[in-house]
């Protein structure tokens, strides 16, 4: 199928066929844009709009123009889980993986990113280990962070959906340890925690307030 006559004029003036494919025209707008302000960052953003709007499901341009720009503002978290959110359409739970390990080397003190990464591992891995082993890698570097509680509570729902109540147990003491926005709430359930004599209940919060979890004898 030919371009229309106005999309046509668009990809001669990008010194392109009309027959050139969406792949194509997005190398010469990159092309152009590297060579004239990489830093201009509302044309990087108008730029990602198109491809998503025009090549929504062809990941070579999805790819081609999310790569390119976080080459230029690596520090963009949210653009790193818009990408992996394409990628987790269209592509392998590994290539999923692969996004979010560039991200959190590029923004490893991000917790908005880590509670999206931790939340796509428990949505993808059968392995409650490997899970766990990515909490505990947020944990170690988010979280003594004061606004980290969304990846506090992204852990509990976690070992709360595993019936571990030991690990729930191990959670609570160690957020207790630092100043989140959240601790008096988490000490608060702590405090009804301890003042069982046999037996230890535990809760997590929802929207609605508080839910029983399980119990076990202390």
């Amino acid at each position: 199928m030919e371009a229309e006559p106005e999309a046509a004029a668009a990809l001669v003036a990008l010194g392109l066929e009309p027959s050139a494919s969406q792949l194509d025209v997005f190398k010469s707008r990159l092309h152009l844009l590297i060579d004239g302000n990489t830093s201009d960052f509302d044309t990087w953003v108008s730029l990602i709009s198109s491809a998503e709007e025009t090549s929504v499901n062809d990941i070579r341009v999805i790819s081609l123009v999310y790569d390119t720009f976080l080459l230029e503002f690596p520090l963009c978290h949210g653009y790193w889980i818009k990408y992996a959110a394409h990628k987790a359409r269209l592509c392998t739970y590994d290539d999923v993986v692969g996004v979010y390990e560039q991200a959190v080397q590029a923004v490893p003190h991000c917790t908005d990113l880590w509670v999206s990464y931790c939340g796509f591992a428990m949505s993808a891995y059968e392995d409650p280990a490997l899970v766990r082993s990515l909490f505990e890698r947020a944990m170690s570097l988010v979280g003594k962070d004061y606004l980290c509680y969304h990846l506090w509570d992204k852990y509990i729902e976690f070992e709360n959906s595993q019936k571990q109540l030991i690990q729930l147990a191990t959670i609570y003491i160690n957020m207790l340890k630092f100043p989140t926005k959240k601790l008096y709430k988490y000490y608060g359930r702590y405090i009804i925690v301890s003042s069982f004599p046999h037996y230890t209940t535990f809760f997590i919060a929802n929207d609605s307030g508080f839910m029983l979890s399980g119990t076990f004898a202390r």
